[in-house]
C-alpha cells in the first residue's frame, strides 16, 4: 500500500489582498477554502485570523469562529493555528486562544521553538538608509523565549492540542533538545521543518530554502529525533523544491498561500487548493498517496 503523506494547507499566513486578491481573510473565506483544500488532498489546514481590514489578531472570538466555520464545512480536516505574534504582544494573549470550548478548539497551533529576527526592506524605515539601493530596512523580532515557549506548550498539555514544533535553523533543534531535556516536549512531537527565506540575502535569519540546508535540517532532526515525523515547506517558489524533497524523504509538506502565491512555474496560483492538488501529483509520482485526516491525526499525535 502507498506511504500516506499529510498534505498541510496553510491558508493565508499574513498575506494580504494586495499580494493576491483571492488570500482568504474571514471565517467564511477560510473555511471554503478548507473545503477546497480537503477536497484536493489536504488533511491539515492552517489559519491565521484576522480582525478587521484584515489586521493580525490574537481575539479568542475570531480563532473560535474561525474553528467551528472550518469544522462545518470541512469536517473531520485537521485544524492548525498560529501562535506568531508581534514583538508588543504578550505570550497570554495567545495562551488564551487555547482558553475554548471543544467544539472550538484547534486540533494543532505552532509553535517556533526560538526568536525569529529579520532585516526587513522598508521604505519608509526608521533606520539605515541602504547607500546603495536608496531604501531602508528595519529589524522586526518574533518573540519566543524559552519562557513563551514553555508556557505555550504547558497550555497545550493541559487542554489537548498537540504543538507543531517549527524548526526554522540548526539552533531551533538544539532548543528542541534542551526543552525534550527539561521534560517540556510531548513523548511523540510533531515538527515542522520552515526553510522560511526564499534565498540568501533577504534578510530573514532563518534558513534559506535550498537543497543543502534542507538535507542538513533533516539529518539533524533525524540524528537528535530517531523515528519522529516532520513536515516541510520553503518561502516563494522556492518551497515547491522543498516539497519535493520531502516527499522523496519520506517526510510531509506544507503548501498553500502563506508560503507562496505562485505555482512552481511563476504564475499566480488561483488558490490554496491547486497547490495542494499540485503536491497530490507529485506525492503520486514518488509511490505517495495523501494522508487521510484520521491517518493524519494517528501520525501527528499518536491518537487513534
Amino acid at each position: 500500500m502507498p506511504d500516506p503523506v499529510i498534505i498541510e494547507a496553510a491558508l493565508n499566513g499574513g498575506r494580504i489582498r494586495a499580494e493576491h486578491p483571492g488570500v482568504p481573510l474571514t471565517a467564511g473565506a477560510l473555511a471554503a477554502a478548507a473545503r477546497r483544500c480537503a477536497d484536493a488532498g489536504a488533511s491539515v489546514v492552517h489559519v491565521h485570523a484576522r480582525g478587521r481590514g484584515g489586521s493580525w489578531t490574537a481575539s479568542p472570538a475570531a480563532y473560535q469562529r474561525v474553528v467551528r466555520a472550518i469544522r462545518t464545512a470541512a469536517p473531520g480536516v485537521l485544524v492548525s493555528i498560529t501562535s506568531l505574534r508581534p514583538q508588543a504582544v504578550a505570550v497570554e494573549r495567545v495562551r488564551a486562544l487555547l482558553d475554548a470550548p471543544p467544539d472550538a478548539l484547534p486540533d494543532l497551533i505552532s509553535v517556533n521553538l526560538g526568536h525569529i529576527t529579520s532585516w526587513e526592506v522598508r521604505r519608509d524605515a526608521p533606520e539605515v538608509t541602504v547607500a546603495s539601493g536608496g531604501y531602508r530596512r528595519e529589524t522586526r523580532h518574533v518573540p519566543n523565549s524559552y519562557a513563551d515557549v514553555a508556557r505555550l506548550l504547558e497550555s497545550c498539555r493541559t487542554v489537548g492540542v498537540t504543538p507543531e514544533l517549527g524548526l526554522m535553523d540548526l539552533g531551533f533543534i538544539s532548543n528542541a533538545v534542551a526543552l525534550r531535556e527539561d521534560g517540556l516536549l510531548p513523548q511523540a512531537p510533531w515538527f515542522l521543518l520552515e526553510l522560511d527565506s526564499p534565498a540568501y540575502g533577504a534578510g530573514a535569519q532563518v534558513a534559506p530554502a535550498t537543497a543543502a540546508n534542507y538535507a542538513a535540517l533533516a539529518a539533524a532532526l533525524r540524528e537528535q529525533f530517531p523515528g519522529a515525523p516532520w513536515a516541510a515547506h520553503g518561502a516563494g517558489v522556492a518551497t515547491y523544491g522543498i516539497v519535493q524533497r520531502a516527499l522523496a524523504d519520506g517526510a510531509h509538506v506544507r503548501v498553500g498561500f502563506e508560503d507562496s502565491v505562485q505555482m512552481p512555474d511563476g504564475t499566480l496560483a488561483r488558490g490554496d487548493a491547486d497547490q495542494v492538488a499540485w503536491a497530490v501529483r507529485r506525492a503520486r509520482e514518488v509511490g505517495r498517496r495523501p494522508a487521510t485526516p484520521a491517518e493524519a491525526l494517528m501520525i501527528i499525535s499518536g491518537k487513534a
